[in-house]
């Protein structure tokens, strides 16, 4: 390459500018957009009729139940 070359491409480059990333402000937006999105779907499952889906119960199986007794 030469100097002519070099200057060249020196003034070509310098219309063009990179914009800086903004990670901060990308985070945010994920974040919004989750969190907008469990409200949203808080709201929706709030006004169904469907009953809520219990997924921890108090009951022991009876198979543990027979287990802990054996080692007993």
């Amino acid at each position: 390459m030469t100097e002519n070359d070099q200057e060249l491409l020196e003034k070509q480059l310098r219309a063009v500018t990179i914009a800086p990333r903004a990670d901060g402000v990308l985070m945010l937006v994920i974040a919004a957009v989750f969190f907008a999105g469990m409200a949203l779907g808080g709201f929706l499952f709030a006004y169904s009729n469907q009953p809520p889906l219990r997924l921890a119960s108090n009951v022991t199986a009876p198979l543990a139940a027979a287990q802990q007794q054996a080692v007993r």
